[in-house]
């Protein structure tokens, strides 16, 4: 547990395309780390399942990862917005191509650019925690 504490959350909304056999329904992130990331949208998938995932970092650049669905909160689309938690956390089961590696500069310079003020670390250790459980 004392690992999952050194690892960083950013809030960053991105666009992201997800889905069960491919990535179809848009969305955007709520936060990312090296392990995880959480999704905010009204179309939750199941946790448990693993979807094909699509994170665009710019228009020009995207990650393709298959992700495990650890907690979704469903809500109507009207409520998305006005709470915390809506949509879903998840965990990073595997990188397709050279996305690892694009993931972590990219991580990397989210970290630059908080120690330079322009970027906030997410603080919510439960969705942390739940973000980085074990896929057993």
């Amino acid at each position: 547990m004392s690992e999952k504490k050194h690892l960083k959350r950013y809030i960053k909304s991105l666009r992201v395309r997800y889905g069960l056999e491919k990535p179809e329904k848009l969305a955007f992130t709520e936060d990312i780390s090296m392990t995880g990331l959480s999704i905010r949208t009204h179309e939750v998938v199941k946790p448990g399942s693993v979807i094909a995932t699509e994170v665009y970092l710019t228009d020009d650049t995207k990650i393709q990862l298959q992700g495990c669905v650890t907690w979704a909160k469903k809500l109507p689309p009207a409520m998305v917005g006005e709470t915390k938690k809506a949509g879903m956390g998840i965990k990073i089961v595997e990188f397709l191509s050279d996305g690892e590696s694009v993931w972590k500069k990219y991580l990397e310079s989210c970290a630059d650019l908080q120690k330079a003020g322009e970027c906030s670390a997410a603080v919510s250790q439960d969705m942390h925690d739940t973000l980085n459980m074990p896929t057993g």
